[in-house]
């Protein structure tokens, strides 16, 4: 495997934990001033996922679905927090909080 590939893949796992970790941690309020927004920071994991997924797939199209999917879900978070849907981000929350990060 690449490691650059991995590097990256790595990053947006990295990144999500972030969120979670921040999500838990932090009034909605306080996670919305956050400069750059969550939002943001999502898009660009999103940005990297799609070229985790260009790199990966052929040869390990796992993490080439995983790294969509982590990405998919920041940016559920970062919309949540955006509108301060506090019950969406909680959902969130949990459901990210089952995923195994590897």
């Amino acid at each position: 495997m690449d490691r650059n590939v991995q590097d990256l893949y790595y990053k947006i796992l990295q990144v999500a934990n972030n969120f979670l970790r921040n999500a838990k941690m932090f009034e909605i309020s306080v996670l919305r001033d956050h400069n750059p927004t969550y939002e943001e920071l999502a898009k660009i994991m999103q940005q990297v996922a799609t070229l985790v997924h260009e790199l990966a797939d052929d040869f390990d199209p796992i993490m080439a679905y995983n790294a969509f999917e982590y990405a998919s879900m920041m940016g559920k978070m970062g919309v949540a927090i955006r509108d301060e849907n506090e019950a969406e981000l909680r959902a969130l929350v949990d459901e990210l909080d089952k995923k195994p990060f590897l």
